[in-house]
């Protein structure tokens, strides 16, 4: 009984240890990075500039100088998370955000951020 007990929990580990090795690796380093931030319901429009801080899987972003109506300071401090569902990096809040039914724009989830073209996309701040 000790043996199939130790098992159980042997493989118990193990499969705990695959779901966390199958998380997408984040694809950039920590550091100070140039973003822009854009709204989805003006896709065409620009944005405005916003400088992104990056710690491990922490991220901060700071808007340096008021836009319209959105002011200068930190706009958000989230954890990226990989939302397997869409295939795209979101600023989480919450663990649950890793699971809603929609992501970014203007959506009722999570903002979303892509690291190719260095976009924030938000429903705030249009042209």
């Amino acid at each position: 009984m000790m043996i199939q007990s130790i098992m159980i929990i042997t493989i118990f580990c193990m499969m705990q240890g695959s779901a966390v090795s199958a998380e997408v690796a984040l694809p950039i380093k920590s550091g100070e990075y140039d973003f822009q931030h854009r709204d989805a319901e003006f896709p065409d429009s620009h944005g405005f500039p916003v400088r992104v801080t990056i710690h491990g899987n922490k991220i901060t972003v700071i808007n340096p100088e008021p836009y319209g109506v959105i002011p200068s300071g930190v706009l958000d401090q989230a954890t990226l998370m990989w939302h397997a569902k869409t295939s795209q990096w979101i600023l989480g809040h919450r663990n649950a955000d890793r699971e809603a039914p929609e992501v970014g724009g203007c959506s009722t989830g999570p903002n979303v951020i892509d690291f190719k073209t260095r976009i924030i996309w938000t429903c705030e701040g249009g042209p």
